[in-house]
């Protein structure tokens, strides 16, 4: 090298290490559950009058997280889950009124006979599809309001019945609707963590692959019967408890909980908020439960109210109202 002349050196530049995530990151998701949180507790003290309401939309809420997770992460469309209602609100009333159990275990039990029914019936219906699966469930729910109706001896018949204990809890009695708030709160809070945690675990990303396409799944071993069966399981087991719940609640359970409306109800509630979400679910609950709030002439046409909102949901928003909002809030997001 000859003297004198210059050497340049380019030092390249040192890989760049992710920046940690600012402390309000960190805290947002942590400070969003505490608020929420708050905001849950304190519900029925701003909304006065309202807990009523609030108790019923709660009820069916753990009916339709239920549902979510055979239609929601398997595809799966069940019209019948009025009979597992019925299981939970029948079962645990003539167990507490007939037997005199503690009204808990008389949820409890017939939470699991739903689920021994729901795992003979699913070996045969979720091998149906389409209309077909959707044909064959509701003649359950159509079976069901029958049997409870005919069988007067056993469910009062039309009437009902009558005389159901409150639930009571260690000596607690839940009587007044601030008590069945709180209870059901605790009850759709562990539902919506339950169903939340099952969408992320294996098991929820094979019950995806399941209702992607079940060929596929069948190559990479997935079961899809046992995952399709298990599914409708779990959503019995919310049914029953939903239709406990509303036996104490009311103290009361009649056919007319359990008619084929209520059975669609269900359904349209989940498919108008949004599936795979515990928001979703809410908003469905919320938004059906809420139209006869509107007065008493408008709640007979809440049925055709309903309808038009689900026609249009999904003809514009096919994942839900959730699901459209969510898209709408990403998309101002990208904007700003």
């Amino acid at each position: 090298m000859k003297e004198g002349t210059a050497i340049s050196t380019v030092e390249a530049p040192a890989p760049s290490l992710p920046e940690n995530p600012p402390a309000a990151r960190r805290l947002r998701r942590p400070l969003l559950l505490a608020l929420m949180a708050v905001v849950l507790v304190a519900l029925p003290f701003a909304a006065v009058g309202w807990t009523e309401l609030l108790v019923v939309v709660e009820i069916f809420l753990l009916a339709v997280l239920g549902l979510d997770v055979l239609t929601g992460q398997t595809g799966q469309v069940s019209l019948g889950q009025t009979l597992f209602i019925a299981i939970g609100g029948y079962g645990a009333g003539l167990l507490t009124v007939k037997a005199h159990w503690p009204t808990w275990i008389a949820a409890i039990v017939p939470a699991f006979a739903a689920a021994a029914v729901a795992f003979l019936l699913g070996r045969a219906f979720l091998r149906l599809r389409g209309y077909y699966l959707a044909l064959a469930t509701l003649g359950l729910a159509v079976v069901t309001q029958a049997v409870a109706t005919g069988v007067g001896k056993v469910t009062g018949g039309p009437s009902g019945l009558v005389g159901i204990p409150s639930l009571s809890l260690f000596g607690w009695e839940v009587f007044s609707d601030l008590s069945n708030y709180y209870v059901l709160l605790v009850l759709c809070v562990l539902g919506g963590l339950f169903v939340t945690n099952l969408r992320r675990s294996q098991s929820g990303r094979a019950l995806a692959a399941v209702a992607h396409d079940p060929q596929a799944a069948a190559m990479l071993g997935i079961n899809a019967a046992r995952y399709r069966t298990g599914a409708f399981v779990v959503s019995a087991v919310f049914a029953s408890l939903a239709g406990s719940m509303y036996a104490y609640y009311l103290r009361f359970f009649s056919p007319d909980v359990i008619n084929v409306t209520v059975a669609l109800s269900i359904v349209i509630m989940l498919s108008i908020g949004g599936v795979r979400s515990v928001a979703g679910p809410v908003l469905g609950v919320l938004l059906l439960q809420g139209l006869p709030l509107v007065g008493q002439s408008f709640a007979l046409w809440q049925p055709l109210v309903a309808g038009l909102v689900l026609v249009v949901v999904l003809t514009y928003l096919p994942d839900g109202l959730w699901g459209g909002l969510r898209k709408l809030i990403t998309g101002l997001r990208r904007t700003a």
